[in-house]
């Protein structure tokens, strides 16, 4: 019993140090406000964020197609948006009525986010409509664009039934 227990402590002493020296640490990004806050799919997902932000008193902006252009615009003005929001899901309706498709999307936010990244804002994308934007390859399309280029995921539970974030 002796052995077993001087065996697993040496082991400890080795283990230890070395797993330090290969661990990463990560810094977070930081969050700050004012934001801006966009919809990759025209669901009202910017709508809900926003809401959420007024209700906390979070200085947010809702731009549903903002554009690079734009962006840079705030970012010059007064008030400039530190971070940059983008809800992914998508809403057939929704694109409907703003008359634009999702190549129209992908386009418009991949600028965006390549023109956030060069301001040095933080990004954060957002699925908080739940399993409902995640049923199409719409909605995946749009998950994919945005999730990995964002500094930061937002997701509810509702989102993440099946781990899939």
């Amino acid at each position: 019993m002796r052995k077993i227990i001087l065996g697993f402590l040496v082991m400890l002493i080795l283990v230890l140090p070395c797993s330090a020296l290969f661990s990463v640490e990560t810094e977070m990004p930081v969050v700050q406000p004012p934001m801006v806050v966009t919809t990759m799919g025209q669901s009202p997902g910017a709508l809900m964020f926003r809401l959420v932000c007024t209700r906390s008193q979070i200085a947010c902006v809702q731009e549903d197609l903002l554009t690079a252009e734009q962006l840079a615009e705030m970012a010059a003005g007064e008030n400039a948006p530190k971070t940059l929001v983008i809800t992914t899901g998508t809403s057939l309706k929704g694109m409907g009525a703003a008359g634009i498709d999702m190549n129209f999307e992908v386009k418009r936010v991949e600028a965006l986010i390549s023109k956030a990244k060069e301001l040095g804002m933080t990004i954060i994308g957002a699925h908080i409509e739940g399993m409902a934007r995640r049923v199409d390859s719409t909605d995946e399309r749009s998950i994919n664009t945005v999730i990995p280029k964002s500094d930061l995921i937002l997701v509810i539970a509702d989102s993440d039934s099946d781990g899939f974030f």
